[in-house]
């Protein structure tokens, strides 16, 4: 089975500036780097958006965002590199910060997580709620730190 892992980065608005304009974005230097949800990306996606990748909600903080100038093809789906501007980012932490443990907790009783990325081979999450829970919670306070510093964000999903 393939590994897909996913990583958030925080950014100056100058390195979003020149990733957003074609430069080639390396070297460059990041704010702050989290890799804690990895793995368990996808079904985090889903209990944010409720299932609803049409309208993802609040996840977008992990499936959002624009697409760098010249990106590769093969990346064209949740993959690759994908940033938010400042703006973007207080927008995000507000969502985050509106959605309440809650319904989190009620939509992951209640959704199918049927051929979702990280479910056993029955549907089921491979982790018990709290441990998604906690990556709400830490991605709640890596955007509001990325919102209260004037942040772009950067995820990277490989």
């Amino acid at each position: 089975m393939m590994s897909i892992e996913f990583t958030m980065r925080r950014i100056s608005p100058d390195v979003y500036d020149r990733m957003m304009s074609g430069e080639p974005p390396f070297p460059y230097r990041y704010v702050a780097e989290s890799g804690q949800i990895t793995k368990r990306w996808e079904v985090t996606a889903v209990l944010l958006a409720h299932g609803d990748h049409a309208n993802p909600g609040p996840a977008v903080a992990i499936v959002g965002g624009r697409r760098i100038p010249g990106e590769p093809e093969e990346d064209q789906d949740f993959g690759g590199t994908r940033l938010f501007s400042p703006a973007e980012v207080v927008d995000i932490a507000e969502a985050l910060e509106e959605f309440s443990d809650q319904e989190f907790l009620r939509r992951y009783a209640e959704l199918d997580f049927t051929d979702v990325y990280g479910t056993d081979g029955e549907g089921r999450p491979n982790f018990e709620v709290e441990v998604y829970l906690g990556d709400l919670h830490h991605l709640r306070a890596f955007y509001g730190a990325a919102a209260r510093a004037g942040n772009a964000v950067m995820l990277w999903l490989d």
